[in-house]
C-alpha cells in the first residue's frame, strides 16, 4: 500500500470514531433503585439497538442519550466498588460500547441536525451549546480532535467560529501520544481547514501541517490539500490528480509568467509526492520566483511541501540562505523549526549563530548556538562527526574557543575538519594563545588551511618578539597572501626595534600588493617619529610608486586609498589630496576626499577642510558628509555649522548617529569636570547622594563675613567658597548604543496567543475610560471592527515577532488582524503583551511595521517589547501614508505604544514616526505605572523601565512620556517635529538618564522637559535647538537633577528654565542665542548655575524671580492643589561666561543670590538688573577674587518638609544663614517694602 493511501486510511479510521467532548447529564442514582447491574446493562444494549432502528436524528439522539445515562449510572456503581458493575463495563468495552463511542454517536446525530436550514434560531443556539458539552465529555484526545474538526466543517459558513474550533483541535492534538494517530488528527484538521478557509496560505492549515512528522506525512497532506483547492480544474482534459507531469509543469510556468506565484505553487503541489524528483524540481522552480518576489507568506507552505526528507531539507536551506543574504535572520531561524534533527540542522544552527553574532544579536546567537550543541550531544557515528565540524566553526566564530577545542577533541576523523581546525588555530594565534594554536597544526590536513593557521601563528610570534620563528614560518608558507601577512608584521617589529634597513629590505620583497604597501606604511609610521621624516617620506614614495604599477585597477585603487588614509592621518594633507586623482573608482575617490576632509578638520583646519570637501563630488554623499560634519564639530567654532548641516541629511539613522557623535564632541568641549562617558548604571546612584550627605555633614561649613553694602531692601556681603566639589558626583554610563539593545533580543519561542474582547483585559482598562473628546482609547478599534468591544490580540506567554503573528492568527471577519506582505507588517487591532511574554519588532524580520490608524491599532506592554533596526509608524490605510499631526489636529486618534508596570521596553536603531495623540497615556511612547485595575489588585509592582537609544522620533504627540517610571536610559536619540514636547518624563519618575539626544523643531512647547516630581535624574550632553518653547526645562517640584554639558541654542524661549523646581544643578552647559533668557528660574530655590557659557541670548543671561501663579491666565493656569508651590527663589551663579546677552544677571523678588568669578564680555545692557542693579559696581569690584552674596533684608523661613540631597551633600546651600531665618515664618511676600512683596504682587507671569 502506498503511503498516500495509508494516510487516507488512517485518517478515515479515526474519523469513524467521530466526536469529541461529551455532555454531562444528571444521572439517576441507580445504587438507590431496585434495578440490578444486569438490568442496566440490558438497557444499555437495547438503547444501542434502538439507534439502528431510529428513523430520524432526534430518535437517534434520544437512544444515545439513554445509553449515555445508563453508562454513567453503571460507572457510578463501579466507582463505588461494585465488582459486577466493573465486570459489565469491561464486557461492554469488548463489545465496542464505551462512553466515548456513545458520545460520539450522539455528536454525529446532533451535528447532522445543524444542516436543517429551517430550524428555529434559538434551537440552533441550544444545539450548539449541547455540542460543546458533548465534546467536553469525550476523554480520548483523538476523538476530541475528530469531533471538533467535524463540528467546524458543519459550521464552515460561520468562518470565525469554525476557525476557533480548529484552533482548539490543534491544542488538543498535543495530548495524542501515538505518532500515527497524531498525524491523522492533524491531517484531518488541515483538510477541514482547507474547506473552511480555501486558500493556500491559510494559517490554520499551515499550523496543522507543520505539526505533522516526518516530512513524508507533510508532503502528502499538502498534495491532498492542493487537489482540494484546485477542485474541478482540468489539465489536458484530465482531472488534476490524473494529469501528466508535463501538463502540470506547463501550467506552473504559465502562472509564473503571469506573476501568479501562489497559483503556480498550488499547481506544483499537485504533483504526486511519489514522483519526488518531479515534485522537488517544480516546487523549487516556484520557490525561485517567491524568493525573488520576497513572498514570505508562502515560506511556511514551501517548508512543508516535499515528502522526501533530503529534498525538503535542501529546499529549507535555500530559504535560510536567502533570508541570510537579505539580512532577515529571524525568518531564517524560523525555518529551523520545521527541520528534522540531524547534522544538517546542527550546521544551520551554528551557521545562523555566527551570522547573528556578526550582526550584534548576541543573545539570539547564544541561544541558536545552544540549540546546535544540544543536537550534537544527541547524535552518534558519522552524523555526530559532521555536526562536530559545524560546531567547531560556530564556536570559533562566537569566540568560544574553549568550546571549539572541546569539540575538536571529540573528533575521530580529521579529514573533513581541516578548514574548521585551521580557522580555530588562527583564532587562537590571533588571541596570542600560541600553545593551543600550534597543538592543532598536526590535525590540519589541507595545505591551504595549514598555511592560514601558520600565518596567524607567524604574526603572533612576531608580536611577541620571536622574529626568528616568525621568519621561519614565513619561509615555510608558499601562499603569497598568508606569507605577506606574516612578513608585514615582521617589518613593523623590526622598524620599531630600529632595524630600518632590514625592515625596508623585507618590505620591498613582499609579493602580495596589499601586505607590501601595508608593510611600507608601517615602516614609514615607525621611523617618522624618530627624526626620520625625510626617510619616511622616501618610504611613502616607494609605496606610491609600487601601487601605481599594480595592474588590477580595483586593487590599485584600494592601495592608493590606504596610502591616502595614512597620509591624512599623519597630517600630510597636501600629498594626500594629490593622490585622490589616481583612484579610478568614483565612489572610492569620493571616500578618499571625505577621509582627507575629516582628518584635516580633526587636525584643526576646519575651514579649509569644509571648503575642500564642498568642492568635491563627495559632497553629495551623505555618509561622507556625516563623517566630515562629525570632524568639524570638534572645532567649537563650527559646532552650529555641523549641527545645521546634519539636519539636512535625509537618511534618518545616519542622521541620528551623526547628531549623537556631534553631541559627544560638544560634551567633550564642555566637560569641565572630566566625567567623560560616565560610569555605572542609574540604579547604582540610588543611595549615592544619601551616603555623600552623611559625609558632608561631618565637614562643617565656614561662616560668611560681614556686610559690605545695603540699599535697605537687599544687602551684599563677601563670603568664602563653601560648596563641596562637584567632582564627587557624576552621572551613569552614557556609552550605550543601538548595539546595546540589539545584543539583548532573544530568539522567538512559542507560547500562548489569543484573540479576546478588549473589555475583558485589565491592561486595557485605561483605554476604556472616557476621554475629553467623548471617545475611549478602544472605541476607535471598536468602530473599525463594528463591535461594541473590539477584538484585541493577547500574547500570554512566549516570545513572538509581530510578523510571526501574521502566520499564527486566523483572520477575523475576512480580514487579518496582522498581515505581512513582503517586507512590511501591518497591525490592525490593539495588541497586548502580557507579563512573562515578549514581542519583537526587528529589521531582521521587516523593514517597516505599520500600526493601522484606520483600524485603531496600538500596543500595550505588560511584559517586554523589543524594537530594533526597523521603522514603526502609524498608517492611514485610506491615504496610504503615516497619519501626521499638528497643533490643530492633536485630538485625532493615532496609534501609540504604552508600557505598564513590570514592563521593560528596549528600543534601538529605529525610526518611529507619527504616533500618539492628545489622550492620557496615548502620547506616542509611554512608560507608565498601572493600569489602575492591576495596581489596585497587586501591591508589589515594579515601575516600568527600559533603554531607548539611537532612534529617530518624528511627529509624535510627545516624543517620550513617563509616569512613575524608573531607571530609563534615553541616549543618542533624535526628536524632531514632535507636536507638544520632544521629551517629557512626568510624575514621580526617578533616575532617568537623558543624554546625547538631539531635540529640535518641537511645534508647541519645549525640547526636553521634566515635570512633577521627576527626581534624581540627569540631562547630559544633549543638543536642543529651534524649539517653540525652551530648549531644556525642569518643572513642578522636580529636584536633585543634574543638567550638565548640554548645548541649547536658538530656541524661541529660554535655553534652560527652572519653574517651581528647587535643588538642581546646571553645570558646564552652553546657552546661546535663545529668544528669551539663557537660564530662567521661577519660584525655585537652591539652584546652582556653574561654569556655563551663556552667550547672545535676547534677554538676560540669568534671570531669577518669584511670581503669583494664581494670576496666570488661559493655558498657563495651573491646578495649585495638584501642583502647590512656594514663591521663593535663591540661586548661586559662579564661573559662568556671560557674553553679549540683552542683560547679565537679573533678580526680582529673589531672597538670595551668590555670585563668584563670572566673566562678563561684550555686555551691552546692565551686568546686574532688577533688585540687584544697585550692587553692580560692588560685584565687579569683588568679582574674580572674592565671592559675594546678595540677600533680601526680609529673610524667609526655609520651607519645611523639603528634602534636597544635593544640599545635604554640600553642593548647595552654602549661604543659608544669609538667605533664610529659621525664627521667622512665611516667605516675605506679605512684607510690604520687601523685594519679595513687590515682585509677587506685581504683574502675573504667563510664561
Amino acid at each position: 500500500m502506498s503511503k498516500k493511501r495509508y494516510l487516507a486510511g488512517l485518517t478515515a479510521s479515526v474519523l469513524t470514531a467521530t466526536a469529541l467532548f461529551g455532555a454531562i447529564a444528571t444521572y439517576p442514582a441507580y445504587a438507590q433503585t431496585s434495578d440490578s447491574v444486569q438490568q442496566v446493562v440490558e438497557k444499555i444494549r437495547q438503547s444501542v439497538l434502538d439507534v439502528d432502528k431510529a428513523k430520524t436524528p432526534a430518535e437517534r439522539i434520544k437512544a444515545y442519550d439513554r445509553a449515555r445515562d445508563q453508562l454513567a449510572a453503571l460507572s457510578v456503581s463501579a466507582e463505588g466498588g461494585d465488582e459486577a458493575a466493573k465486570a459489565s463495563i469491561a464486557d461492554l468495552e469488548a463489545a465496542g460500547i464505551t462512553p466515548d463511542v456513545v458520545t460520539t454517536g450522539t455528536l454525529s446525530a446532533t451535528l447532522s441536525s445543524l444542516t436543517d436550514k429551517g430550524a428555529d434560531p434559538d434551537a440552533r443556539v441550544t444545539t450548539r451549546l449541547r455540542i460543546d458539552d458533548l465534546i467536553d465529555a469525550l476523554s480520548a484526545p483523538e476523538l476530541k480532535v475528530s469531533a471538533l474538526a467535524d463540528y467546524a466543517r458543519q459550521i464552515a459558513s460561520d468562518h470565525d467560529a469554525a476557525l476557533t474550533l480548529l484552533e482548539r483541535a490543534i491544542d488538543v492534538s498535543v495530548q495524542i501520544t501515538s505518532a500515527e494517530e497524531k498525524n491523522a488528527a492533524l491531517n484531518n484538521i488541515a483538510q477541514v481547514g482547507a474547506y473552511v478557509e480555501p486558500k493556500l496560505t491559510s494559517n490554520i492549515v499551515n499550523k496543522a501541517v507543520g505539526g505533522m512528522w516526518p516530512a513524508r506525512m507533510r508532503g502528502f497532506a499538502r498534495y491532498d490539500i492542493a487537489l482540494r483547492l484546485l477542485g474541478d480544474k482540468k489539465l489536458g482534459k484530465k482531472e488534476i490528480k490524473d494529469a501528466k507531469f508535463d501538463d502540470i509543469s506547463a501550467a506552473v510556468k504559465a502562472e509564473l509568467k503571469a506573476g501568479r506565484i501562489e497559483q503556480a505553487l498550488l499547481f506544483a503541489l499537485s504533483v504526486d509526492p511519489e514522483s519526488s524528483e518531479h515534485r522537488a524540481d517544480t516546487v523549487n522552480e516556484v520557490l525561485s520566483a517567491a524568493l525573488k518576489a520576497n513572498a514570505v507568506n508562502l515560506f511556511p507552505v514551501f517548508a512543508t511541501s516535499l515528502a522526501d526528507r533530503s529534498d525538503q531539507e535542501d529546499l529549507i536551506i535555500r530559504i535560510v540562505k536567502n533570508r541570510v543574504d537579505a539580512d532577515r535572520l529571524i525568518d531564517a531561524t524560523a525555518m529551523t523549526e520545521v527541520m528534522e534533527t540531524g547534522p544538517g540542522l546542527a550546521e544551520i544552527d551554528f551557521t545562523l549563530a555566527s551570522e547573528l553574532s556578526d550582526r550584534g544579536l548576541a543573545k539570539m546567537a547564544s541561544q541558536q548556538y545552544d540549540r546546535g550543541t544540544e543536537i550534537v550531544k544527541a547524535l552518534s557515528g558519522d552524523a555526530r562527526e559532521a555536526a562536530l565540524i559545524a560546531a567547531i566553526g560556530g564556536a570559533t566564530d562566537l569566540k568560544r574557543f574553549d568550546d571549539a577545542q572541546a569539540f575538536a577533541d571529540q573528533l575521530t576523523d580529521m579529514k573533513g575538519a581541516s578548514n574548521a581546525l585551521g580557522n580555530l588555530a588562527k583564532a587562537f594565534a590571533d588571541s596570542d594563545d600560541l600553545k593551543k594554536a600550534e597543538a592543532l597544526l598536526p590535525k590540519i590536513t589541507t595545505l591551504k588551511d595549514r598555511e592560514q593557521a601558520l600565518s596567524g601563528i607567524g604574526r603572533a610570534k612576531a608580536r611577541e618578539g620571536d622574529l626568528d620563528a616568525a621568519t621561519k614560518i614565513a619561509d615555510e608558507i608558499a601562499n603569497d597572501e598568508d606569507k605577506g601577512r606574516v612578513q608585514s608584521e615582521i617589518v613593523r617589529v623590526w622598524a620599531r626595534n630600529g632595524k630600518t634597513d632590514d625592515a625596508m629590505g623585507l618590505a620591498s620583497s613582499i609579493k602580495e600588493p596589499e601586505y607590501r604597501v601595508e608593510a611600507l606604511l608601517r615602516l614609514a609610521k615607525e621611523i617618522s617619529g624618530k627624526d626620520g621624516a625625510e626617510k619616511a617620506a622616501d618610504v611613502v614614495d616607494q609605496a606610491i610608486s609600487y601601487a601605481g604599477g599594480v595592474d588590477k585597477a580595483e586593487q590599485r585603487d584600494d592601495l592608493f586609498f590606504d596610502i591616502i588614509d595614512y597620509l591624512s592621518k599623519s597630517d600630510q594633507i597636501a600629498l594626500a589630496k594629490k593622490l585622490v586623482s589616481k583612484i579610478s573608482d568614483e565612489k572610492l575617490k569620493a571616500k578618499a576626499a571625505g577621509r582627507i576632509a575629516s582628518r584635516a578638520a580633526l587636525k584643526g583646519d576646519t575651514k579649509t577642510a569644509i571648503a575642500y570637501f564642498d568642492s568635491q563630488p563627495a559632497a553629495s554623499d551623505e555618509q561622507l558628509k556625516a563623517e566630515v560634519m562629525i570632524a568639524a564639530a570638534n572645532d567649537p567654532a563650527y559646532v552650529r555649522t555641523a549641527i545645521l548641516a546634519t539636519k539636512d541629511i535625509r537618511d534618518p539613522i545616519l542622521r541620528v548617529g551623526t547628531f549623537r557623535a556631534i553631541a559627544e564632541a560638544q560634551l567633550r568641549h564642555l566637560d569641565r569636570l572630566g566625567w567623560g562617558l560616565g560610569k555605572g548604571e542609574t540604579s547604582d546612584y540610588r543611595d549615592w547622594l544619601k551616603k555623600a550627605s552623611l559625609e558632608a555633614r561631618n565637614e562643617g561649613l565656614p561662616q560668611p563675613s560681614k556686610a559690605v553694602f545695603s540699599d535697605g531692601r537687599m544687602s551684599l556681603k563677601t563670603t568664602a567658597v563653601m560648596s563641596a566639589p562637584l567632582s564627587k558626583y557624576g552621572y551613569p554610563d552614557i556609552s550605550k548604543t543601538a548595539a546595546t539593545t540589539r545584543s539583548m533580543i532573544p530568539l522567538p519561542t512559542p507560547g500562548q496567543i489569543s484573540i479576546t474582547l478588549g473589555n475583558l483585559s485589565p491592561y486595557e482598562s485605561k483605554f476604556m475610560e472616557d476621554l475629553a473628546a467623548g471617545f475611549t482609547g478602544l472605541s476607535h478599534a471598536a468602530r473599525a471592527q463594528g463591535l461594541l468591544y473590539p477584538r484585541i490580540i493577547v500574547i500570554q506567554s512566549g516570545t513572538y515577532t509581530l510578523g510571526s503573528l501574521a502566520m499564527q492568527l486566523d483572520s477575523t471577519a475576512g480580514e487579518p488582524l496582522v498581515e505581512r506582505e513582503g517586507d512590511i507588517v501591518t497591525l490592525r487591532a490593539p495588541l497586548l503583551v502580557g507579563e512573562g511574554a515578549a514581542l519583537i519588532l526587528s529589521g531582521q524580520e521587516a523593514s517597516a511595521y505599520r500600526l493601522s490608524a484606520t483600524a485603531g491599532a496600538f500596543v500595550a506592554v505588560g511584559g517586554k517589547l523589543y524594537i530594533q533596526d526597523t521603522t514603526v509608524t502609524s498608517w492611514d490605510e485610506a491615504l496610504q501614508k503615516p497619519r501626521n499631526s499638528s497643533k490643530d489636529t492633536r485630538g485625532v486618534f493615532r496609534p501609540f505604544i504604552v508600557g505598564w508596570s513590570n514592563s521593560e521596553m528596549y528600543i534601538g536603531g529605529s525610526v518611529l514616526d507619527s504616533l500618539g495623540y492628545a489622550a492620557s497615556k496615548s502620547f506616542g511612547l509611554t512608560f507608565s505605572a498601572g493600569p489602575k485595575t492591576i495596581a489596585k489588585a497587586r501591591e508589589q509592582l515594579r515601575n516600568p523601565t527600559g533603554i531607548v537609544v539611537e532612534n529617530y522620533f518624528h511627529n509624535f504627540e510627545y516624543g517620550f512620556y513617563s509616569y512613575e517610571a524608573d531607571d530609563i536610559s534615553l541616549i543618542g536619540n533624535e526628536y524632531a517635529n514632535n507636536v507638544l514636547y520632544g521629551v517629557d518624563p512626568h510624575d514621580r519618575s526617578h533616575r532617568l538618564l537623558i543624554a546625547l539626544n538631539t531635540a529640535h523643531d518641537t511645534m508647541v512647547k519645549h525640547g526636553i522637559i521634566i515635570s512633577r516630581g521627576v527626581d534624581a535624574s540627569w540631562q547630559v550632553g544633549n543638543v536642543v535647538f529651534h524649539n517653540k518653547g525652551s530648549g531644556l526645562m525642569l518643572d513642578r517640584d522636580s529636584v536633585d537633577n543634574l543638567v550638565y554639558g548640554n548645548l541649547s541654542f536658538e530656541n524661541d524661549q529660554d535655553g534652560l528654565t527652572f519653574f517651581e523646581s528647587s535643588c538642581n544643578l546646571a553645570v558646564a552647559n552652553a546657552f546661546i542665542e535663545n529668544g528669551r533668557s539663557g537660564v530662567r528660574m521661577r519660584n525655585s530655590w537652591d539652584i546652582g548655575v556653574h561654569d556655563n557659557a551663556i552667550v547672545r541670548n535676547k534677554l538676560e543671561a540669568i534671570s531669577g524671580y518669584i511670581s503669583d501663579l494664581s494670576l496666570a491666565e488661559d493655558e498657563h493656569k495651573r491646578d495649585l492643589v495638584m501642583d502647590p508651590y512656594v514663591p521663593l527663589t535663591t540661586f548661586t551663579a559662579t564661573d559662568n561666561l556671560i557674553a553679549a546677552n540683552g542683560k547679565g544677571i537679573k533678580a526680582a523678588g529673589v531672597s538670595g543670590v551668590t555670585l563668584a568669578k563670572n566673566e562678563f564680555r561684550n555686555q551691552e545692557g546692565r551686568l546686574l538688573d532688577g533688585d540687584t542693579r544697585p550692587f553692580e559696581g560692588h560685584v565687579l569690584r569683588f568679582n574674580g577674587h572674592q565671592d559675594v552674596a546678595i540677600a533680601s533684608t526680609c529673610r524667609p523661613q526655609r520651607p519645611a518638609n523639603y528634602e534636597c540631597a544635593f544640599r545635604e551633600a554640600g553642593f548647595l546651600g552654602e549661604n543659608d544663614a544669609l538667605f533664610f531665618d529659621s525664627k521667622t515664618s512665611g516667605n516675605c511676600t506679605d512684607a510690604r517694602g520687601s523685594v519679595q512683596f513687590e515682585s509677587f504682587h506685581g504683574k502675573g507671569d504667563n510664561t
